[in-house]
């Protein structure tokens, strides 16, 4: 089975974005870079909530290098019940049960899946249980306002540390899994 893997910036207190969905505040530097190679390298397929997904349709088509390749040729998922098309290159859309489709898409044979940003479609996956890994990127900051990745949720999820990697820039990387899923 394909794991689903969420991968956020966040800040010190929590945030994946600030106000008017800033996001000046992520440290990017070749050592992080690196880390997302190495990390994305078994990826195929990225899902978003609409939100994050227009805000990544908007800017990766136009720009180019490594990332911005691996974001506009890798298969993209949408789910939004008001979007009328996706037309970002590999791009599907869809308007149903989350947790039904990810199950489905979690099944099929393949790399794993990654989500980023997304905190409604975030909620909704952790809700059902699907979330196999939680990566996130630990940025020195402290913003004081913005967008929680974590929005809460009916359950407490105990999760089992994986790895911590210090980068130079001060970015701390945690990766955590669910210990059910241990």
């Amino acid at each position: 089975m394909r794991k689903l893997i969420i991968w956020d910036m966040v800040t010190v207190d929590g945030f994946f974005e600030g106000p008017d969905r800033d996001i000046s505040w992520f440290v990017f530097e070749e050592e992080l870079e690196n880390y997302i190679r190495a990390t994305q390298e078994y990826a195929d397929t990225l899902i978003f909530g609409r939100v994050t997904y227009e805000l990544m349709a908007a800017y990766w088509p136009s720009e180019q290098g490594w990332i911005a390749d691996f974001m506009n040729k890798i298969e993209k998922v949408v789910f939004s019940r008001t979007l009328k098309s996706a037309d970002w290159n590999n791009t599907k859309l869809f308007n149903g049960n989350v947790a039904e489709e990810v199950s489905k898409l979690k099944t099929r044979d393949g790399g794993d899946i990654f989500v980023f940003g997304s905190a409604d479609l975030t909620a909704t996956l952790m809700e059902h249980g699907l979330i196999d890994e939680y990566h996130l990127g630990i940025n020195p900051v402290i913003l004081g306002k913005g967008t929680p990745l974590f929005k809460g949720g009916p359950n407490r999820i105990p999760l089992k540390h994986l790895e911590t990697r210090t980068l130079k820039s001060g970015v701390v990387i945690l990766h955590y899994a669910p210990e059910s899923r241990q």
